[in-house]
């Protein structure tokens, strides 16, 4: 553990891979359902074993297990729920099967109920137990280290933290924001700070802040108002474009993966440790951000 926490935090970034349900869908999975990204561990996992190879060939230091929703809240309107444990195993399996020495395994962890409705945030004792559970499988499966990901309140975003750092696993945590206007504070799409939301994970125990999930040109400008502290380690890992309020996507010019790249390259200057891609970001976004951090 001492050693990949060393790792983890070392002044050079590591580079997490991009997304993983945009890219089934890409290639022409569908993204329907309850189970949404998750029926692909059973009805693509060749699918799903590809996209993670090309991550890795693209560089990648982290992959990311496709466990965003396999906790079984999610699955029990699929009628999935008894599997949730099966699931998660065969998840980071697919994932550890296309990892190259060295490459490290990450069990995402995302809230329980729609990432983009903090009123449907479950109550405290639902967060805490559910959140173990899925935390306990994604440890039983062989995770090297839990994301907790795309939180939009601080309950939550506390209570998975605390959930994840039981299994005695390094954890990341990572919020996404509401569009802000310029000028003004950073806020969780629950209307809360994030500066407080960053301080309480921390002082709960995560190993650094990351953003994700939001437009690559929005990365900086919210991560300076955490980042005066040198105690908070930073990440990022965005959008190539944002979702609209009549729920529709706008692409923006970060679809470019070297324009991707021109933002990471801003990134690792503002001393930023973990750097990946959100919703939209392929294999040639990982590669050309790899090219620009190391040539």
């Amino acid at each position: 553990m001492p050693g990949l926490i060393h790792r983890l935090t070392q002044p050079e970034p590591l580079l997490f891979d991009g997304a993983t349900g945009t890219e089934l869908q890409r290639r022409g999975f569908p993204l329907a359902g309850p189970a949404w990204s998750a029926a692909a561990i059973l009805e693509a996992p060749d699918l799903l074993r590809q996209i993670h190879a090309d991550y890795v060939a693209a560089g990648a230091d982290i992959l990311t297990a496709n466990t965003f929703r396999t906790h079984s809240r999610n699955l029990r309107e699929a009628g999935l729920d008894k599997r949730a444990a099966e699931l998660t195993y065969r998840a980071v399996d697919l994932a550890r099967a296309a990892a190259a020495e060295g490459t490290l395994v990450a069990g995402s962890i995302a809230p329980l109920e729609d990432c983009y409705a903090p009123d449907r945030t479950p109550d405290t004792s639902a967060l805490i137990a559910e959140h173990q559970e899925h935390a306990e499988n994604l440890r039983a499966a062989g995770a090297d280290l839990l994301l907790v990901e795309t939180q939009i309140t601080i309950r939550e975003a506390v209570a998975a933290t605390a959930a994840a750092l039981s299994t005695g696993l390094p954890v990341l945590t990572s919020f996404t924001l509401q569009h802000g206007l310029p000028g003004t504070s950073p806020s969780l799409l629950s209307g809360e700070s994030l500066q407080q939301a960053a301080n309480q994970v921390i002082k709960v125990g995560a190993l650094g802040i990351l953003l994700n999930c939001i437009p690559a040109d929005e990365i900086l400008p919210a991560l300076r108002q955490i980042g005066c502290s040198p105690a908070i380690p930073l990440g990022a890992y965005a959008n190539t474009g944002r979702m609209l309020p009549d729920g529709t996507w706008a692409s923006t010019t970060a679809e470019n993966p070297a324009v991707y790249a021109e933002h990471a390259t801003a990134w690792k200057a503002a001393e930023i440790r973990w750097i990946g891609g959100c919703c939209g970001t392929t294999p040639r976004h990982i590669s050309a951000v790899r090219k620009a951090l190391y040539g």
